[in-house]
């Protein structure tokens, strides 16, 4: 990643110079499938807000599940000029995690946190300022890559939002995988939950 990719310009560049296309590759796909069919078992799929969405690959997995109607938000407007989604049903949106405001009255059945809360000094905080835009049983999905070094700063950032989230007065663990790709050698932390109360 570039050192400007904590900017919309920084990122811009990158989605442009094609450097995020190994998203779509299969060694990639399996967490997609994870969090479609969390959405789906979980009946979620009505309003899902995708928080860093990217060129909107979610969006792509979701689609043919029946997602019925989905807001991908992301700071790059150029990653969002890439997607490829029906209006009809799609809502793509340029904004900042740590600020995006849905429009006025508008809910979500699952909000979706796919390899973006790297980039928050607080995970656990952005998670949980999401909480009052989900509807009534909505749940949120986490997913992070989790690098091989066990105190690496992504694994502490991982580490801080589980415990946030094993607060049984707050949260309630729906599903927790460590998910690792033989293939790419990496691994991801993955995580369902839904607020308590």
């Amino acid at each position: 990643m570039s050192k400007n990719a904590t900017t919309a310009e920084g990122w811009d560049e990158e989605y442009e110079a094609g450097r995020w296309a190994f998203l779509r590759s299969l060694p990639e796909s399996g967490r997609y499938g994870i969090i479609g069919m969390w959405l789906s078992l979980t009946g979620s799929m009505d309003e899902v807000l995708d928080i860093g969405c990217g060129e909107g690959l979610l969006y792509e997995r979701l689609q043919p599940m029946g997602i019925r109607r989905y807001v991908g938000m992301d700071l790059s407007p150029a990653s969002l000029e890439i997607a490829n989604v029906d209006p009809g049903i799609a809502s793509l949106r340029a904004g900042d995690m740590h600020s995006f405001e849905p429009k006025e009255g508008e809910t979500f059945s699952a909000i979706v946190f796919n390899e973006v809360l790297h980039f928050a000094d607080d995970p656990a905080a952005v998670v949980s300022r999401y909480v009052p835009f989900l509807k009534k049983d909505g749940v949120i999905a986490l997913s992070m890559y989790s690098p091989k070094k066990p105190e690496s700063g992504a694994n502490k950032l991982i580490n801080s939002l589980w415990a946030a989230t094993d607060e049984e007065a707050k949260w309630d663990v729906l599903d927790d995988y460590r998910l690792v790709s033989d293939k790419k050698g990496v691994t991801w932390r993955m995580r369902l939950v839904k607020p308590v109360g």
